[in-house]
């Protein structure tokens, strides 16, 4: 008989770390990965994050009984409609995105009937340089999971268990909510930061700043993302 598949479709930082992470004890699944770069399914299965890699998406999707959708949240409603088709009635949809909200209105838009759709977010809150895949990397943080109006109260049970499986805690969370108060403590910071790196940039003693600034203004001005994606999520946020 054939293993139960597991899909994770992005395999950067989230997507490998969640891979490695369920592979640390047995279980009776296998772990199919997909993204649209070469190079990181490869690294992907170097590592042991994933048994077989598939560049194409519905060879990825096909007989999943777990879709976990790790990729960059404005990937999503272009990647959602083409999952839809190869998804079975039971299988749990995991979505995952810094904002919950959104990406809840996009895998019902793609997705209407399909009542086993889960956001999530795993929450990294080291301190320190950015993190790279491992698969401790979620060991004890909150996990947040938010569902629509219509979603399968055993597809909550089963995010929940997945949470578990790689030693986090799952946080029942308003899609909404979540969204509000992480402009509060992750978008604003990265405001901050970005504010605080153009107004010291701009003056005319910057060069010799340069030279002064230490640790405190780096961590300061640091917003761990590029421009454009920071954009991106602060206009998402409504």
């Amino acid at each position: 008989m054939a293993k139960p598949i597991i899909t994770i479709i992005g395999l950067g930082v989230t997507g490998t770390s969640l891979g490695l992470a369920l592979q640390r004890s047995e279980g009776n699944f296998e772990i199919v990965g997909h993204d649209k770069s070469p190079e990181a399914s490869q690294q992907a299965r170097q590592l042991g994050a994933v048994q077989r890699a598939e560049w194409n998406l519905h060879r990825a999707c096909e007989g999943a009984e777990l879709i976990v959708l790790a990729t960059p949240i404005d990937q999503a409603p272009s990647l959602l409609p083409h999952i839809a088709e190869d998804l079975k009635p039971n299988c749990l949809l995991l979505a995952l995105g810094s904002l919950l909200q959104p990406l809840l209105e996009n895998t019902i838009a793609a997705m209407p009937n399909h009542r086993f759709t889960v956001v999530g977010r795993p929450v990294v809150a080291a301190i320190g340089p950015l993190p790279t895949a491992r698969a401790d990397l979620y060991d004890g943080a909150t996990f947040a999971l938010a569902t629509g109006m219509n979603t399968d109260a055993a597809a909550l049970e089963l995010a929940s268990n997945f949470a578990s499986r790689i030693s986090a805690n799952a946080l029942f969370v308003d899609a909404q909510e979540h969204d509000g108060m992480m402009a509060g403590v992750e978008q604003l910071p990265q405001l901050l930061a970005a504010l605080l790196m153009a107004s010291n940039s701009r003056t005319v003693s910057w060069r010799e700043a340069q030279r002064l600034a230490g640790r405190a203004f780096a961590q300061a001005s640091d917003v761990s993302m590029n421009p454009a994606a920071m954009a991106e999520s602060f206009r998402t946020n409504r």
